[in-house]
């Protein structure tokens, strides 16, 4: 009988009397992922929480969390995001007007003291560098506009600004049920793990900022096909990162626990669908989480009864019974156990390019190229040429619309509270990196070094 079962990704390690089984489930669970990456919505119906009505961030109203969760995991993405972070920052940011020189709008680095003296009233540096971390992670940032105690008197004032952390915010449904960004009117912020410390927020209107002491912005890259949360832009390679995130697991694993067999077992998508209608049926009242937990039930007797019929020394004439199915379209699906020779090397080498391809795929996702990314493929690592002109494209083509959402509300903030100054702007100041043979000797870098 099977004792145990401990799943890595898709992968079961099932201990039976015969020793330590891996099974493979060739399966798409499109009910326990963790990301809903099929394309659908999340925010076709309200969430409730706290008493409120809310447009759910994630198929579970979740994903900040699960997309921090992922990330931590990932040996190569938090690495790329810190770098494209750093690259966006740049030398940090400075004041500056847009004029025109020779045809073309460059910008006029500046200085203003009564400027100056209301940013450094606060800590603005650490806001824009908050700004940029959520922004390279959820294409967006939720800003929290505190204004002064002048606005009681009608006198429009941004005391500070605030970078909320986007777990902690979710979006109002709108009273007019019109899914559009421009009808939600209030912010809900507090702890959405522990479901507490809830506090409702009204929509910051740069047009009157008078109206409240206290209201909240959110500032984002539009997703095309969605009206709300904008999407990350490497949420297509979210599959590449789980399971590049599961192989050192997996291969821990092996180390660890010699496998006596392995299975490749294909099991019909209609099946686990037929499940779930049959699990709806008798359980009308339940929610999609417990619906998920059954259906993960299911799988596991499954997985635990393919073990025990294919493990073991007395396995001799046993069979597995199945039924085979025909999905809504007429096709016939039908279960199917392959097994697999134990040439761990071979198994290994596999997974191995997939982590190869799993790191390339990454690394578009988050729209860095690997030359400005530093990954190493095969002990081999770009030329500083390729690395010079990859970091050219970037600030040519790569940073204008980031840095016009990151600073947007810093900018709006600044010219409410300084109205006569409305070509005055925050801008991030970057230094034109040229090749070295274009640096005289005594400045290059070889030489200084």
């Amino acid at each position: 009988m099977a004792k145990e079962i401990k799943r890595i990704g898709r992968c079961s390690f099932v201990e039976t009397s015969a020793g330590q089984f891996a099974i493979h489930m060739g399966w798409d669970n499109q009910f326990s992922a963790v990301f809903d990456t099929t394309g659908e919505s999340w925010d076709k119906y309200p969430m409730h929480v706290g008493g409120v009505r809310l447009v759910p961030w994630g198929a579970m109203n979740d994903f900040p969390e699960r997309l921090r969760n992922l990330l931590e995991r990932n040996n190569v993405g938090p690495g790329i995001l810190d770098r494209k972070t750093g690259l966006l920052y740049g030398d940090g940011p400075m004041l500056c007007r847009y004029v025109v020189r020779n045809g073309e709008p460059v910008q006029e680095w500046t200085d203003d003291k009564e400027v100056m003296t209301w940013l450094n009233s606060w800590d603005w540096r650490k806001y824009v560098r908050d700004v940029l971390v959520e922004y390279t992670r959820t294409n967006g940032h939720f800003t929290k506009y505190v204004m002064g105690k002048g606005v009681r008197i009608g006198r429009p004032w941004v005391s500070r600004l605030e970078c909320l952390p986007s777990g902690d915010v979710r979006m109002v449904w709108p009273e007019s049920d019109r899914l559009q960004i421009d009808q939600v009117k209030q912010f809900l912020v507090g702890d959405f793990t522990r479901n507490s410390g809830f506090a409702l927020f009204p929509l910051f209107d740069k047009w009157n900022p008078t109206r409240h002491e206290a209201a909240i912005g959110y500032h984002s890259m539009r997703s095309f096909g969605r009206n709300l949360y904008a999407l990350s832009s490497f949420y297509g390679s979210i599959p590449w990162l789980q399971n590049a995130n599961d192989l050192p697991e997996i291969i821990r694993h092996l180390n660890e626990n010699l496998i006596a067999a392995a299975y490749v077992v294909h099991m019909p998508q209609e099946y686990i669908r037929q499940k779930e209608e049959l699990v709806r049926l008798m359980h009308p009242e339940w929610t999609d989480e417990q619906v998920v937990k059954e259906l993960e039930k299911v799988r596991e007797k499954v997985t635990q009864t393919i073990a025990d019929v294919m493990a073991g020394k007395q396995n001799a004439g046993k069979f597995f019974q199945c039924v085979d199915f025909i999905d809504m379209d007429g096709h016939a699906q039908s279960w199917k156990i392959e097994p697999i020779e134990m040439n761990i090397d071979k198994y290994i080498d596999a997974q191995v390019k997939i982590s190869r391809i799993a790191d390339s795929s990454t690394t578009s996702g988050f729209g860095l190229s690997p030359a400005l990314s530093n990954i190493i493929i095969d002990g081999k690592s770009d030329s500083g040429s390729q690395m010079l002109y990859a970091l050219k494209i970037f600030y040519g083509a790569d940073t204008h619309i980031p840095e016009e959402i990151a600073l947007e509300a810093l900018n709006d903030a600044l010219h409410i509270n300084f109205p006569t100054k409305r070509d005055l702007f925050v801008g991030l100041y970057r230094k034109i990196i040229n090749k070295e043979e274009n640096v005289t000797t005594g400045n290059r870098v070889a030489q200084n070094v």
